[in-house]
């Protein structure tokens, strides 16, 4: 027997609620939670000064992946902004 709200749970843990292929140009990968994010629809970039240091422009889920990401960018691979 299945509980209606085991389908709810799992919706809301979907990491891509959206269901986009990350292998399509307009798709990047939040460095923090490792969300797809669709590149045209983001709310939350970060592109400069990462984009300076050739990284290119980073996109988030969230602004609070952003605020996560800027505080710390060392903990998820990044040099220190």
């Amino acid at each position: 027997m299945t509980d209606s709200n085991d389908a709810e749970v799992q919706n809301a843990l979907n990491p891509n609620p959206q269901a986009l292929n990350e292998h399509d140009p307009n798709v990047a990968r939040d460095p923090v939670c490792g969300m797809l994010v669709d590149k045209r629809a983001a709310n939350n970039t970060l592109a400069a000064p990462v984009n300076e240091q050739g990284i290119g422009t980073l996109y988030f889920c969230s602004a609070d992946c952003k605020a996560l990401f800027e505080a710390n960018p060392a903990q998820y691979g990044y040099p220190t902004l």
